[in-house]
């Protein structure tokens, strides 16, 4: 393990002087190789290639000889380009530099006196470095200021960063970049129009951090900032700091810390650091176990060769912590590496559940590293709508029986429209202000009450049909507060680390700096003013935080801060700004004390830290307490910002079914490209992998989709109801009639309808050992359960294939007529339907939208798992599998005894939907004839022209018959998922046997060769069918990062 500064080549300036306060000579303090001082750099006197011999032993010659990592102990160069290595010619008494090691004190006396001579000069240095052009700005470096300057700027830069965003939203931004803003105002106008409201957020986000940081390139090179002190003379002032423990400032503005170490940010954190491959790793314990380090060496090396690599390491032995700091160090090693170009590399970490992720979180506030970072979580988690998931005691009872997606799409859909109605109908009501936007009559839960009162207020007023339909609509007020840049501003505040916290001057475990968790984003949801656990950490017990507090001003009661001073806790921390009101110390309540108490209680503290919950822009009692269930009037859905975060995001932590699932990975636009995505906990990997490529359809809820879209079917042809296809290859239109492709999809329906119901009728009325009557006796016999499942038909696997090809569930999609390039028309189809669906005007009851919403999510999973079944085919298998609808009782006679005999509770069979004109009492009429052009050109009798549905005719059969797709292997969706991504890295305490873990997961080419990186694209069976029933050889790179796993079982180092 060596120091990355000794192997830099020395510059002309330098002329070979070693950098001050530069003392890591290089030396092997721990390795996992055979023979370290042969592979990696070394000083002459540890060369393991050639003998070295002291001269106060015997003068050997031998000393000359050097290998090609041997390197001059005065010099700091490479042996080969050391001028004194043989003979000394300006100094022959000292001898030539082969003979120089640290066991003699005349080298090691030269040694340092080379040194005090570096730190001498680095006057003069340090004058040349300041005409330097600053360097490009690293993405993942928070910029330093001076410590002087950053605490007396930060609330102008605030200030500044206010007033610029709201100018720059009144007027024309033409630096923007994100979008065309115009020339004038009624351009800006219809910019806005155009954008959702999260494209807006999104913009005021990066101009939040774009005026930032010009702020903190202004005010660093700028003078000291007057104080603002506006307070009246008549109120109370309170100084935190007392004479003996006020910081000194006199050379503090000439005093800087270098930023953005590999190490990490907080060095009170990093305990001890160890190199691997030139990378300096940051480690928040006291030492650094040998797996450990075997993880680091294997993770760092897989990283640099954008290789996949498999870590098995028993429990206790430290993985996480191993791979998040080793990660981290390397994303910035890399950042600095790649010069010019500045490639940004994306960590996406993920673990089992969510709880699991949330330990992820806590470890890493336990390390020195404090990235940018983001926390993926489902509108179930996230939400905070009190109509759906109120937050809080004080906000009412959780609500059940609600889907709480379908209804925030309801609500997030009806808000857009309202917004856009009002933005082009400004005077409908009133001028619309994305900045300070009008509340709705629909954001809370509207019942009939609310709605008739809507109706009636409409009638009265004359108000327009179009504007009292969206009055009655419902809507989401904390959707609706993400177009504010007040919003934004709040964000950036709360979880991106402001560009001048020094935070690597002080800190601890508790220093967030952007760290958060799920609960953050609620709390932040529920009230953006209130800053919580801002962890101050002094030097000593002593030592002031730097505030000086005062009275509010007027009638208003409590604390507020007056002044933040430089060069103390409060100001490196950098989260605290004047005229904040500070709501808890350490817990305490202290919303209505004075400074005087609220000072002795900080003084009173002898531990660290002190943490300090502050409320800012005048919420008032609303959030004036921040966990009292109150609401902020500017409360805003922190499902929006976490996705916000995550694009700019350094590492995102996750559940892995978000990653390893393609649908869930495309709902939550999650993108793999350049990423390094670590699966930790991934011994169930495989299990995850293969539920997500199977899949699972009831013959009832396929024909509950036959009946909705045989509605959508029989529509007239009209321009209101055209649908746009995106892809241009379908057709010679990009668009088609909403009848026409819910026709084409109802046929697709009806097929796969068709194939259960024949089946299902073979196996009713087959007398043999798979008939019904047979498997009813056995199950009285063996007293089986009613959820048993019984095979019908089986299309997979078997045998040696046909003509020496793999077939799979083929004969399936022969059996069905389907094609590739039908399943291509129809994903192109269905995207265009569920636009359609989920856009359309929302005036449908409750249940019966959730209804429609799960059948257009069933509909998109059945044609997507149903085309991955047919590329590769050779991978699946497609069974027609019959269970009891509701019972075995009722499966054998047709009734069920509604008490139930047994000790659970019979469950109720499901009767098929009716189709119109059918009625429950009139069950037996036709459907309607269909009019669409091609079944009317498939039809040859006249007199019985092709009907839709003749299946739904409300009858409750006693077996459903299921159509099961099962992938067998993980494979398909792993080497996708490996060819989109950079690097792939597998940890778990139990992995073995792990050679045919690779193979099953197809990590790792059959015959050892590297693995391509194709280019995203749909997997498809001609160009990149996985090889995954072939072992792999124990041999080359990749045997190496296997036989780790086996290395850690027995304790090897």
């Amino acid at each position: 393990i060596i120091s990355p500064s000794r192997l830099k080549k020395p510059s002309a300036a330098h002329n070979n002087i070693l950098e001050v306060n530069d003392d890591d000579d290089i030396q092997i303090t721990s390795s996992n190789l055979t023979a370290p001082n042969v592979v990696f750099p070394h000083h002459r006197s540890l060369c393991g290639v050639h003998k070295f011999t002291p001269l106060s032993i015997i003068d050997n010659s031998d000393n000359a000889k050097f290998c090609t990592k041997c390197f001059c102990l005065l010099c700091d160069v490479p042996a080969s380009q050391c001028k004194d290595w043989e003979t000394n010619a300006g100094n022959p008494a000292l001898g030539p530099h082969c003979h120089a090691h640290n066991g003699d004190e005349k080298w090691t006396n030269l040694l340092k006196a080379k040194r005090d001579a570096a730190a001498a000069t680095s006057g003069t240095t340090a004058a040349t470095a300041a005409a330097r052009p600053p360097p490009t700005r690293n993405p993942y470096q928070r910029p330093q200021q001076h410590a002087s300057t950053s605490s007396s700027n930060h609330q102008q830069i605030e200030q500044l960063i206010h007033n610029e965003f709201l100018s720059r939203l009144a007027t024309n931004d033409t630096n923007n970049n994100s979008i065309n803003l115009g020339n004038n105002k009624e351009e800006r106008l219809r910019s806005r129009k155009e954008m959702r409201i999260p494209e807006v957020l999104a913009e005021n986000f990066q101009k939040a951090l774009k005026i930032q940081e010009e702020a903190n390139s202004s005010a660093a090179g700028g003078s000291a900032v007057a104080n603002n002190n506006n307070a009246s003379a008549a109120a109370a002032m309170v100084d935190l700091t007392s004479p003996a423990s006020t910081p000194t400032t006199t050379n503090s503005s000439t005093t800087t810390n270098t930023r953005y170490k590999m190490e990490g940010d907080i060095p009170t954190l990093s305990l001890t650091n160890f190199f691997v491959m030139g990378i300096k790793i940051g480690w928040p314990y006291p030492t650094v176990m040998s797996p450990q380090r075997q993880m680091a060496f294997h993770l760092i090396k897989a990283l640099n060769s954008s290789k996949h690599v498999v870590l098995e390491s028993p429990t206790g032995t430290g993985k996480s912590a191993a791979i998040l700091c080793s990660v981290l160090a390397w994303q910035r090693h890399h950042w600095k590496k790649s010069g010019e170009k500045k490639e940004k590399v994306k960590i996406i970490y993920c673990s089992r559940t969510h709880s699991q992720v949330a330990q992820m979180v806590t470890s890493l506030k336990q390390t020195p590293y404090r990235p940018r970072m983001a926390i993926l979580g489902s509108r179930e988690r996230l939400c905070i709508h009190k109509s759906i998931k109120p937050r809080g005691g004080g906000s009412g009872e959780e609500v059940k029986g609600i889907n709480v997606n379908n209804e925030c799409r309801m609500r997030v859909r009806n808000t857009e429209k309202s917004r856009k109605h009002q933005l082009t109908n400004p005077t409908s009501h009133g001028p619309y202000e994305d900045d300070d936007p009008p509340d709705g009559p629909g954001d809370g839960d509207m019942g009939q009450s609310q709605q008739q009162q809507g109706e009636d207020g409409a009638a009265e007023g004359g108000e327009s049909e179009e504007n009292s339909f969206l009055s009655r609509q419902k809507t989401c007020p904390h959707y609706r507060q993400l177009s504010t840049s007040r919003v934004a501003n709040l964000v950036h505040s709360a979880f991106v680390p402001n560009n001048g916290v020094d935070c690597c001057s002080i800190g601890g475990k508790e220093s967030k700096f952007g760290a958060h968790d799920i609960e953050d984003l609620v709390q932040f949801g529920v009230d953006p003013n209130i800053q919580r656990g801002i962890a101050l950490y002094r030097k000593e017990p002593t030592d002031s935080l730097g505030l000086s507090l005062k009275k509010g001003a007027g009638n208003r009661r409590g604390c507020f801060i007056n002044k933040v001073k430089e060069d103390t806790p409060a100001a490196m921390n950098g989260s605290l700004q004047v005229e904040d009101r500070i709501v808890r110390v350490n817990g305490n309540d202290v919303f209505n004390s004075d400074p005087a108490h609220v000072s002795t209680m900080i003084k009173g503290l002898k531990k660290d830290p002190v943490v300090l919950d502050v409320t800012r822009g005048g919420s008032g009692s609303l959030s004036s307490r921040g966990g009292d269930g109150n609401y902020s009037s500017h409360a805003a859905c922190p499902y929006y910002v976490t996705q916000l975060l995550a694009k700019d995001a350094e590492i995102v932590f996750a559940p892995y079914n978000y990653v390893l699932d393609p649908g869930i990975r495309e709902a939550m636009g999650i993108e793999l490209a350049n990423t390094v995505v670590v699966l930790d906990e991934a011994h169930n990997v495989e299990t995850v992998l293969r539920d997500a490529g199977s899949g699972r359809f009831g013959e009832i809820e396929l024909c509950d989709l036959i009946v909705m879209l045989n509605s959508y079917a029989i529509i007239e042809k009209s321009t209101a109801n055209m649908l746009e296809l995106e892809d241009g290859n379908v057709g010679e239109s990009e668009t088609a009639h909403l009848c026409e492709v819910a026709h084409t999809l109802l046929l697709f329906v009806e097929k796969i309808v068709n194939k259960l119901r024949d089946d299902k009728k073979y196996f009713e009325t087959n007398p043999g050992k798979k008939g019904a009557a047979q498997i009813l006796r056995e199950c009285e016999k063996f007293h089986k359960s009613d959820d048993s499942e019984f095979d019908i038909s089986f299309e997979g696997p078997t045998g040696h294939g046909r003509m020496g090809k793999a077939v799979g569930c083929r004969p399936f999609f022969d059996k069905l007529g389907l094609t590739e390039s039908d399943f291509l028309k129809l994903s192109v189809y269905a995207d265009a339907f569920e636009k359609f669906l989920r856009g359309r005007d929302g005036n449908d009851g409750s249940s019966e939208r959730d209804r429609i919403s799960n059948l257009l999510d069933r509909l998109m999973e059945l044609i997507g798992k149903m085309n991955s079944a047919m590329n590769e085919s050779c991978h699946y298998y497609a069974a027609v599998m019959a269970t009891a609808n509701g019972s075995l009782e009722f499966a054998a006679n047709g009734e069920v005894d509604s008490e139930g005999s047994g000790r659970w509770p019979k469950r109720k069979p499901k009767p098929i939907p009716l189709i119109p004109p059918r009625t429950a009492a009139h069950p037996d009429r036709p459907p309607n004839p269909c009019t669409n052009q091609y079944c009317r050109a498939q039809c040859t009798d006249v007199f019985n022209p092709i009907r839709h549905g003749s299946c739904c005719d409300g009858s409750t059969p006693r077996w459903e018959a299921f159509l099961c797709l099962e992938l067998l292997t993980p494979g398909p969706l792993m080497q996708q998922l490996a060819n989109e991504c950079r690097t792939v890295v597998l940890a778990s305490g139990s992995l073995a046997p792990i050679p045919s873990l690779c193979a099953e997961l197809n990590l790792f080419p059959a015959d050892g060769a590297p693995v391509t990186k194709p280019s995203p694209s749909p997997i498809t069976p001609s160009s990149s069918s996985p090889k995954i029933q072939r072992r792999l050889p124990c041999k080359g790179a990749a045997a190496a990062l296997i036989m780790i796993g086996l290395a850690f079982i027995g304790g090897a180092t």
